[in-house]
């Protein structure tokens, strides 16, 4: 790229000239060189005296008449030199372009020889394969277990057959209607698939079953009558959620309750859990939801602090309807109630007065396990069993909720985690896919 030829400038409108033009094409200035005006001078005479042995001739200068001298205009010649100077500068700044032109001209080439060269492509039958893998990995014991417990039914499906074969053996038969050998055999396999999917059978009456799909697995059969057990989460985990299920469906079964929130109104409870699919007129009247404000006016006529009036409600109760499973929500909340700092001996305290009543009792507390302070919070070293519940961060989109059993005395509890999901009327535990976060 070239700059075009550098130009002069009108002294009068600043229109570009060139050197040899004689007028402005804008304005018409005049741009001849101008004649130089006459310079007058104008001598005078001079006289020279001297003394008479020295004395010397005077000497007389006439007055010399005017001498014409041409002297050339003075603004017009720094306006040249102004000119000449900015026509260098433009030379110069022409000739930086003109070598950043070549440079981008040589950058482009580059640019267009390595855009042609051809980029390496990912290997995607690579990643699904790692990825199936990876899968393989993480399922193989559950798919040897079911693969195993199939191979049985089967097993057991051919030695019916072969029964059913040898008692109508010596019998005469007529033609097998295939339709109805076709029906009994789906009924059969039906019956197996229902088996193999379904959890194992408890039976032991010394646990509270929670009649949630494999959580009774994870527990060792349930949750143990008697227990002290810590419901432990962040905001979201469904901590209130999976206590209440607990004990709607012990109500629905047979077993009593009393739910306590001392922070959430009954009322919002209620529409809560029946949103859920566990309405209150389900359970026949078996588990009673306790807040603050009924509370209070129950206890109208007791005197002393909440925690006073809290534990004497509790036990009125218990004595009048005799229920088994108490759910506290929350303990933080209940700590808070008191007029004084909760030491670790009050914290003592509760959980034997917990004891006391003989019952299964669930309390639901915000703190993680691994945050207790063993000299301030002793929940986790107090209590019989810790549901552990958190929020597992997958990647940045994509978050799971986790439940973990991290104690459960006198129980066989499997104590990994598993991932929990709520379809909007059960709950479902299963191994999480991966470790990490893919």
């Amino acid at each position: 790229m070239r700059l075009p030829p550098s130009k002069f400038e009108c002294p009068r409108c600043g229109f570009g000239v060139l050197p040899r033009d004689e007028q402005c094409g804008r304005c018409g200035e005049d741009l001849k060189p101008k004649a130089s005006q006459p310079v007058q001078v104008r001598l005078t005479s001079v006289k020279l005296t001297r003394g008479n042995d020295q004395e010397g001739s005077t000497s007389r200068i006439r007055t010399v008449e005017t001498i014409q001298v041409g002297r050339p205009d003075s603004s017009l010649q720094v306006r040249t030199d102004e000119l000449e100077k900015r026509e260098k500068e433009l030379r110069e700044r022409e000739r930086r372009l003109n070598v950043l032109s070549d440079q981008i001209e040589e950058r482009s080439k580059e640019v267009r020889s390595e855009s042609k060269e051809p980029k390496p492509s990912v290997d995607m039958d690579e990643v699904r394969r790692r990825l199936r893998e990876e899968l393989t990995r993480q399922f193989e014991p559950e798919l040897e277990a079911l693969q195993a417990q199939l191979d049985e039914k089967e097993a057991e499906l051919e030695e019916a057959r072969l029964k059913l074969q040898i008692l109508h053996a010596g019998q005469e038969m007529e033609v097998v209607d295939e339709a109805e050998l076709a029906r009994i055999t789906e009924e059969i396999l039906r019956e197996l698939r229902s088996q193999v999917g379904a959890p194992l059978k408890v039976t032991d009456p010394g646990v509270l079953r929670t009649h949630i799909p494999r959580l009774d697995e994870v527990l060792g059969g349930g949750i143990p009558r008697g227990h002290v057990v810590l419901f432990n989460g962040s905001p979201g985990t469904m901590k209130s959620t999976l206590t209440y299920t607990i004990m709607h469906r012990a109500a629905i079964n047979g077993t009593p309750g009393l739910y306590l929130s001392v922070e959430q109104s009954r009322r919002s409870i209620m529409r809560q859990m029946e949103r859920m699919g566990m309405p209150e007129a389900s359970t026949n009247g078996k588990l009673k939801v306790m807040d603050m404000r009924e509370l209070r006016k129950e206890m109208a006529e007791h005197e002393g602090n909440w925690r006073e009036l809290i534990l004497s409600y509790v036990r009125k109760e218990q004595e009048a309807t005799g229920f088994k499973v108490f759910t506290l929500d929350s303990l933080e909340s209940f700590k808070a109630l008191t007029e004084h700092n909760f030491s670790r001996q009050d914290l003592k305290d509760l959980f034997d007065w917990f004891k006391s009543l003989d019952i299964t009792v669930l309390v639901i507390s915000e703190n993680r396990s691994d945050d207790y302070d063993e000299a301030n919070q002793g929940e986790a070293y107090l209590s019989d069993g810790i549901m552990e519940m958190l929020m597992k961060e997958m990647t940045d989109s994509r978050v799971q909720r986790w439940v973990r059993c991290v104690k459960m005395r006198g129980a066989n509890a499997d104590n990994r985690y598993y991932g929990m999901f709520h379809d909007g009327k059960d709950f479902n535990l299963a191994l999480p896919l991966a470790n990490q976060p893919f």
